[in-house]
């Protein structure tokens, strides 16, 4: 089915809540040439036009989320977000973009410490702290913001990493670090019963628990998840909605699924837009909560949580009344505890 037309304006003057993005594809293109030419990273496209068209995303130009991370996200986006410079001036950014453009008044903002530290070339309270600062800026800025970090752990990393990243997340908790996550492409050594000690000392330490899962057939782990980790959220979990027993059991533990609809169709982890009605309304008609999520707010064309709402309006794959639901879902699951802007934190 091809994409809609209509122009049906949806109202979204009411102030919006994000769960579910990345620092690494929620900085504005402008900002990553500018970081790369005040550091002198080299970069694939000598021209900023040939670079932007080079690392966004869309509709029209899809790429399997695997191709995307080995071809453009470690490569390129986690370089130019590292360091402590570029940590605290990309948070700044993204937070204060997201209220300005889209009247996102709440928002968790995600991130691995490890891979946003270069590896082991930055010492990770020195990006813990930077990544603070500038959530704190734009707290100070905009005094309409509420924010938190949520530190993600990665499949691929070994226990011993990822530990280092959830002790990080509790010494910073009343900083403004909020939860923490697992996230990064399918790994056969990653089980979630390993780390089941971590995500309980995470939860007892006061921090929110959400994981990616049920994103796409080879990191389709959700049952594991919800055994082990008993998330109170689950990033993505669209595959959920072709199991009625695990949506029975996401109901019954009252776990918020945070569906990213226009990033799962442009990463090809849906087939086309048929296939994004269907699992929504899927999720609808079974009483499955959910909100929605932008992801990679940037780098994905028309992502944007205003943008994607008038999206999902458009192809009658959501009504407002729904959007609404899905919009106040997000501001009862957050894990910031007393949202208040830079306040809440003093």
């Amino acid at each position: 089915m091809k994409q809609s037309t209509k122009t049906n304006k949806l109202n979204t003057s009411y102030p919006l809540a994000e769960l579910h993005s990345h620092l690494g594809t929620s900085v504005n293109p402008r900002v990553l040439w500018e970081i790369a030419h005040d550091r002198g990273i080299k970069l694939p496209k000598r021209d900023y036009h040939e670079f932007k068209q080079y690392i966004l995303l869309s509709l029209d130009h899809k790429m399997a989320l695997n191709d995307y991370f080995d071809q453009v996200y470690h490569p390129i986006l986690d370089p130019l977000t590292s360091g402590t410079h570029a940590v605290e001036q990309a948070t700044y950014q993204t937070i204060a973009g997201a209220y300005r453009s889209n009247n996102v008044t709440l928002i968790e903002l995600r991130n691995n410490l490890i891979k946003h530290s270069g590896g082991e070339a930055y010492d990770l309270d020195h990006t813990a702290l930077a990544m603070l600062r500038g959530m704190e800026r734009a707290l100070l800025a905009y005094g309409g913001i509420s924010a938190g970090l949520v530190f993600s752990m990665a499949r691929e990393f070994s226990l011993e990493l990822n530990t280092h990243i959830v002790n990080k997340a509790i010494k910073y908790r009343k900083r403004g670090v909020v939860g923490i996550d697992v996230a990064g492409p399918a790994d056969p050594g990653f089980k979630f019963k390993d780390y089941e000690q971590l995500f309980n000392k995470a939860r007892e330490a006061g921090l929110g628990i959400t994981v990616h899962s049920g994103e796409q057939k080879d990191a389709n782990d959700m049952w594991e998840a919800l055994e082990y980790a008993k998330p109170d959220r689950i990033g993505h979990g669209i595959l959920a909605a072709y199991d009625n027993d695990l949506m029975d059991e996401i109901i019954k533990r009252d776990v918020l699924l945070e569906v990213c609809p226009m990033s799962n169709l442009v990463t090809k982890a849906v087939k086309d837009i048929d296939e994004m009605r269907t699992i929504i309304r899927t999720f609808i008609d079974k009483g499955v909560k959910f909100s929605i999520n932008t992801d990679w707010p940037v780098v994905i064309e028309g992502c944007q949580l205003q943008s994607q709402y008038q999206f999902l309006i458009d192809n009658d794959i959501l009504s407002e009344s729904e959007l609404e639901t899905c919009n106040s879902n997000a501001f009862q699951a957050t894990f910031i505890s007393n949202p208040g802007g830079l306040d809440a934190y003093l």
